[in-house]
């Protein structure tokens, strides 16, 4: 099947899935005045049985298993949001998530609909944060990112990659979105060097695991390398301390796709960076100039140890 037809079938696989959502709820909340939030969560239920049987189904083609991802999806935040409105505290959504994201990692192998589940319960978390005001959320946050690199780096026997993507993201896609400069943070201390130290600390363990693997001592090349992106991370908010430990990953893996990830999300908080400094136009310029100038001294170091090295 080409891949446009594939992409015309899943779409319509989850628009069907949407509609039926939508259906759901109006019969609940218009025909039969339920005003309980727990019929959110009863509907919520039952699309995620109806979305995990079609995932199980062997015979299963691609209208289907797209349907029974964006089915289950839509009924685990249905399920979360039924508790948490029950509640009225959109913190009980979170273990609620989590639960259902158990039973989902246990009950299929579908990696969308896992990464979906896990990223609700991220999502959820991050807005429980945010409602409850709590301090240094920054710091928090970045717990999240070493088990996400350990996972991803000694993957265990059952397929946790899902979650470890997810993990591995959450900091910095939560530091586009909540930073100093932010609603959240004018009278609430979010912090943000602890979780500096965190990069800085698995930056250095990326880079020494690679030296160990490939058998190279660490040399001045190396070393200089590391001097230079700990300066970095020390200069640009923790954000850019996180997009700079995805390129360091991208660099040990080999991916394509979180290097593209790593230079954008880096970008954008350079660009923040920038506009958030309460400095006047001159000092600015003058400090990138001055880490501009680092980065290249660092830059013309390496390549004329490699060829020296070569010439030796």
């Amino acid at each position: 099947m080409p891949w446009y037809v594939k992409m015309v079938v899943g779409v319509g696989a989850w628009i069907t899935a949407v509609v039926a959502m939508l259906l759901g709820g109006a019969i609940v909340m218009l025909l039969m005045k339920i005003e309980s939030a727990l019929a959110l969560a009863v509907i919520g239920a039952a699309y995620l049985a109806l979305g995990l049987w079609l995932l199980r189904q062997v015979d299963a083609g691609l209208f289907a298993t797209q349907m029974g991802i964006a089915t289950a999806a839509a009924g685990a935040a249905l399920v979360s949001a039924g508790f948490a409105g029950e509640a009225e505290e959109v913190w009980v959504g979170l273990p609620v998530s989590a639960v259902v994201a158990v039973v989902i990692f246990l009950l299929t192998t579908n990696k969308t609909l896992q990464f979906l589940a896990a990223a609700l319960v991220a999502a959820i978390f991050v807005i429980t944060l945010e409602v409850e005001r709590v301090p240094y959320a920054l710091d928090i946050v970045a717990l999240a990112t070493p088990v996400g690199l350990y996972l991803l780096l000694n993957p265990p026997q059952r397929d946790l990659a899902p979650a470890a993507i997810v993990l591995l993201l959450t900091f910095p896609l939560f530091s586009v979105f909540i930073a100093p400069d932010t609603v959240f943070a004018r009278n609430i201390d979010i912090g943000g060097w602890v979780a500096r130290a965190i990069h800085i600390v698995l930056f250095i363990w990326l880079v020494d695991g690679y030296r160990r693997q490939r058998g190279r001592a660490i040399d001045q090349r190396v070393a200089t390398f590391v001097a230079a992106a700990i300066l970095v991370c020390l200069l640009l908010p923790p954000g850019g301390s996180a997009a700079l430990l995805l390129m360091a990953f991208a660099y040990v893996t080999g991916s394509m796709s979180f290097a593209t990830l790593g230079i954008v999300l880096q970008a954008q908080f350079i660009f923040r960076y920038y506009y958030s400094l309460e400095m006047t136009l001159l000092n600015k310029s003058l400090l990138l100039m001055a880490v501009g100038v680092v980065l290249l001294s660092a830059w013309w170091f390496v390549q004329r140890s490699e060829r020296q090295g070569s010439n030796a």
